[in-house]
């Protein structure tokens, strides 16, 4: 999934009430999308078990600590 652009940052003096409703009701929207989209891949998996196919591999994410360096030796 494409990730989505982040909202701009608006200053407080310049939201007005239509404003803030807006900017809500886009990061519920927002939400419901990513939800969506999980529900979309499991679906697709599903629909290709069924198939006889593999479903896609979960890959997990890297364990090593983002202050430390691999070692190189």
């Amino acid at each position: 999934m494409k990730k989505l652009p982040p909202l701009p940052d608006i200053p407080e003096q310049d939201q007005t009430p239509v404003v803030k409703a807006l900017l809500g009701l886009v990061e519920q929207l927002i939400e419901r999308v990513q939800q969506q989209d999980e529900e979309i891949a499991l679906l697709k998996d599903e629909v290709n078990i069924l198939k006889g196919e593999k479903k896609r591999p979960v890959f997990k994410g890297s364990k090593l600590d983002k202050n430390t360096e691999p070692d190189t030796s």
